[in-house]
């Protein structure tokens, strides 16, 4: 073999490692505009209805910018959020100092509302629905556990069916507001699984109520009621709130029939908050690029698609301040 063919061999070989290290390159550099055109959000059930419809808007106006939207409770939001594997996490939960500390940023983003339901088979509920139940009765069956059957809940005596108690396994904002509202109580004081039956997410716990004549649970206003006739789902119920707590269900304290009517009532402050609560967008460090241009589009045209999809819009009077945390 001569010295040309060797060196024109070698020059092929080499000829080929650079063209493969161009294409290379031209790969990564694509792979990386993929990424600064791409969202990523993560978190709380709750909010996850609501994401899912802003993207989608968000995306027709600008088609160049892809969202990924994936549910997983406010503890995986926030915790994608912290390690930097998202842009935006979904909490539905007030951000804590230890969170803010570590360079946690939120904003308030629609208000929401959680619910204690019932099977629409309960064997009291046409007694429920007529005197509600009041906050002390529900804080004895959902933490002390000193209501124990469906006859306790109405003075019956000789009605012993028991009441079967639905909780979040996982760590999410609807467990922290339903214990916060039922005493100051957080998510670790509802029993343990030997008590209660532990769910994760807020399909499992409409599944779990919505297949147990006997159960009683709590969720987010929108895995209660349906998106399109806005009336409870099937087999589901809501227990009503005895709020002056006289024995009855007054009219102004009835209005859980319709999702909308739901949402007026936290709009006007008929539901005492919690169980309505804000609920938040929060990242690392600082609002910035397209995320930032996202989150203030939410803040702004896309308020108008709050009421509709069964959130109430975020109160004027924090508006303001919402939009001054994105702009800091």
């Amino acid at each position: 073999m001569n010295m040309n063919h060797i060196t024109q061999t070698k020059l092929k070989a080499l000829a080929v490692i650079l063209i493969l290290g161009i294409l290379g390159i031209v790969s990564l550099s694509g792979c990386t505009t993929q990424k600064e055109n791409t969202i990523k959000i993560s978190g709380a059930y709750s909010l996850y209805p609501m994401m899912v419809v802003w993207a989608n808007e968000y995306q027709k106006l600008h088609p160049n910018v892809s969202i990924d939207v994936t549910s997983g409770g406010a503890g995986k939001g926030m915790s994608d959020a912290l390690g930097g594997t998202v842009n935006l996490g979904m909490v539905s939960r007030d951000v804590t100092p230890e969170e803010a500390a570590q360079g946690i940023i939120a904003v308030a983003v629609v208000e929401d509302a959680v619910l204690a339901t019932i099977n629409s088979a309960n064997p009291v509920i046409n007694n429920i629905t007529q005197t509600g139940l009041t906050k002390q009765q529900l804080k004895d069956i959902f933490i002390t556990r000193t209501i124990t059957t469906w006859g306790q809940v109405i003075g019956d005596a000789s009605n012993t069916d028991p009441i079967r108690v639905y909780s979040r396994s996982d760590v999410c904002g609807a467990a922290e507001t339903w214990a916060k509202y039922l005493g100051e109580y957080t998510q670790d004081d509802f029993p343990t699984v030997e008590e209660v039956s532990k769910v994760k997410g807020d399909d499992s716990m409409s599944q779990a109520v919505s297949g147990d004549p006997l159960a009683i649970g709590y969720s987010n206003v929108n895995y209660i009621y349906s998106n399109a006739t806005h009336q409870p789902k099937t087999r589901l119920a809501v227990v009503p709130l005895d709020l002056n707590e006289n024995g009855t269900l007054d009219a102004d304290e009835n209005f859980y029939q319709n999702r909308d009517d739901i949402v007026n009532a936290e709009l006007n402050d008929i539901i005492p908050a919690p169980p309505s609560r804000l609920v938040y967008l929060v990242t690392l460090n600082n609002f910035t690029g397209i995320t930032k241009d996202f989150v203030l589009w939410i803040l702004t045209e896309g308020q108008q698609y709050t009421f509709a999809n069964g959130y109430g819009a975020i109160p004027s009077d924090i508006l303001d301040d919402q939009l001054a945390i994105i702009e800091d």
